[in-house]
């Protein structure tokens, strides 16, 4: 487990005084202390480690289980006093972490398990909006949940860019194969995602109303309805590239479907002009007298009969395109 302490000083050059591997009695001591904004960062505890901040915070059981579980829903939550959300980060190679939050009075509790999510960036991005942060843990909430949709918006780009480069090769007839793996591929990614993005609507939306809620946070609602634009861009993009990845592979399997009628159509067209010789090899090659039999003009007449024929039905499969 590592602790970092944030404490916001507000300072021009400043916006963070920041204490790295901090000590966890320090950090239980800053989150309950009576002014100020604490924001304090927990990378992948255990229980037994994250057992002091339950005592001393008072933090609920279920909110606990929920933060240092993996597989969680996103959700937002309150238990008593203290506000609880949870939500996947995704950075832009697909790579997923959890993130909770806990909100106290003067602080914020991030739980994060996994390093994908980048917290001195985000960090470094809340100080250009310090001003913010005067009111208090609902303005870094808002931020943290708008560098989280924001790793979505990176995430689907990526994917949308990748199912473009697909599409501009899936009409060439050689990478069917190449084109049945790639969207595959995205298919279970785009799956990946509605799972993650989905849900922050819910989540978002509980955010949205509770700033929309309190009159001294009226300041923070643009900003509020901000990330919660972005969070509805990203659902309704990742719907739609379900829809664009399912639209790919019927259109590779008609292609390849087409391609397999095409040899079917030009097998079929062989085999029939090459059973007009051996059908005249065959009649000529009874063992009883026929018209021609034992004569030169005979041979003549099938050797003519076998060009005329196979050559009409190659003309008249040609013409029908089928060869």
């Amino acid at each position: 487990m590592d602790v970092t302490i944030r404490t916001f000083v507000g300072d021009t050059d400043t916006c963070f005084d920041v204490v790295h591997h901090a000590a966890t009695d320090a950090a239980t001591r800053a989150l309950a202390a009576p002014s100020g904004l604490i924001w304090v960062d927990v990378l992948d505890p255990t229980e037994e480690e994250f057992a002091p901040f339950v005592a001393t915070m008072g933090l609920d059981k279920l909110a606990v289980e929920d933060a240092l579980t993996i597989h969680e829903r996103p959700k937002s939550l309150r238990y008593g006093d203290i506000m609880f959300v949870t939500a996947y980060t995704v950075a832009e190679d697909g790579a997923t972490s959890r993130l909770s939050l806990f909100l106290f009075e003067h602080g914020v509790l991030t739980v994060r398990l996994g390093g994908g999510f980048p917290v001195d960036d985000v960090a470094e991005n809340i100080s250009d909006n310090a001003d913010l942060l005067q009111y208090g843990p609902k303005s870094l909430e808002l931020m943290l949940l708008d560098a989280v949709v924001d790793g979505y918006t990176a995430r689907v780009t990526t994917v949308d860019e990748r199912l473009d480069d697909v599409e501009s090769i899936l009409f060439d007839g050689r990478s069917s194969d190449r084109v049945s793996q790639i969207t595959f591929e995205l298919h279970k990614q785009v799956g990946e995602l509605r799972r993650i993005v989905l849900p922050m609507r819910d989540v978002v939306g509980s955010v949205l109303r509770r700033v929309s809620a309190a009159p001294d946070l009226h300041e923070l609602l643009p900003y509020a309805e901000d990330v919660y634009d972005h969070t509805m861009r990203a659902a309704d993009w990742t719907e739609g590239l379900r829809d664009a990845v399912e639209s790919v592979r019927s259109t590779n399997l008609a292609l390849v479907d087409n391609q397999l009628n095409t040899v079917m159509k030009k097998l079929t067209s062989w085999a029939a002009i090459i059973a007009v010789p051996t059908a005249i090899t065959g009649y000529f090659g009874q063992n009883v007298p026929y018209p021609g039999f034992g004569k030169e003009w005979g041979f003549w007449i099938s050797v003519v009969m076998m060009l005329v024929l196979a050559g009409g039905l190659y003309a008249a499969f040609k013409r029908r395109g089928w060869l």
